[in-house]
């Protein structure tokens, strides 16, 4: 199996970011267009940020009215709304 790492490291920040050099991306843009390749640089950077060493996905907690992840407030405020909906229902 061939390992493919198409990040490297950005010193400044302390961070990896995509590799814009890397020769199987740019055959993906070239095949694919800029969207294609936007989509995947898009979900390599997320896989990475959550779990760096694995790569693999990991659930998360959505804001669907928002269109973007829930932070820690959101996803205790709406435990606590099920929690007491479900309080009631008990009665």
């Amino acid at each position: 199996m061939q390992c493919w790492h198409p990040f490297k490291n950005d010193m400044v920040n302390c961070k990896e970011i995509i590799n814009d050099d890397d020769e199987e991306l740019q055959e993906l843009r070239k095949e694919y267009g800029e969207v294609v390749y936007m989509a995947v640089t898009t979900a390599l950077l997320e896989l990475n940020e959550y779990n760096g060493s694995g790569r693999y996905a990991v659930p998360e907690i959505w804001n669907w009215k928002e269109e973007r992840r829930a932070n820690l407030k959101e996803i205790i405020q709406y435990i606590i709304r099920q929690l007491k909906a479900h309080k009631r229902k008990r009665k």
